[in-house]
């Protein structure tokens, strides 16, 4: 590659690896080619990019972006597994693949820009999406809302009965 692609090809490496909320690099020696289309189809289904990369370009491009952490786990077949939107997505991905290809090992991550060691990965593959987030919070929030309403309900139950046995009693005096 001439010099001007390589240098383009780093600047886009680390643009990727900036903007990215998540970021898992993963070790893929050993799945044939077929396996490999039916593993960037069902990344691509879980809103994730894959992409094979070059190790000294990679390696500036992370000292660039500042993920320095990446830097050692770049030997070898590479591969980056990235998604911009949510940043527990490529790691439920990159789990979800590692459980399905048996060649197929997850080396390092970034999370928001974040080191995630080896041993972290499968802890941050189990956090729960926004969606999730935000109903546990919805609830959160609707919970003593809804204890107020039923105790007050209550408290007019109780005075509707206490009304009515009132003019039971008028009732029965007249």
């Amino acid at each position: 590659m001439p010099r001007a692609e390589k240098v383009a090809h780093v600047e886009e490496l680390r643009e990727q690896l900036s903007q990215a909320s998540g970021v898992v690099l993963v070790d893929f020696l050993g799945l044939t080619a077929p396996q490999m289309v039916e593993l960037r189809r069902t990344l691509r289904k879980q809103g994730v990019t894959f992409q094979v990369v070059k190790n000294s370009l990679t390696k500036l491009a992370a000292q660039q972006a500042g993920a320095d952490f990446l830097v050692e786990y770049l030997r070898g077949p590479n591969g980056m597994v990235l998604g911009s939107d949510n940043p527990t997505a490529p790691f439920r991905a990159a789990r979800e693949c590692a459980r399905k290809y048996q060649h197929f090992k997850i080396k390092a991550g970034l999370f928001s820009g974040e080191a995630v060691h080896p041993d972290q990965v499968e802890w941050f593959a189990n956090l729960p999406t926004q969606e999730e987030l935000y109903g546990r919070l919805a609830g959160a929030l609707n919970a003593p809302m809804q204890g107020l309403a039923v105790a007050l309900a209550g408290v007019i139950r109780k005075f509707a009965v206490a009304l009515s046995e009132v003019g039971k009693l008028k009732a029965e005096k007249e």
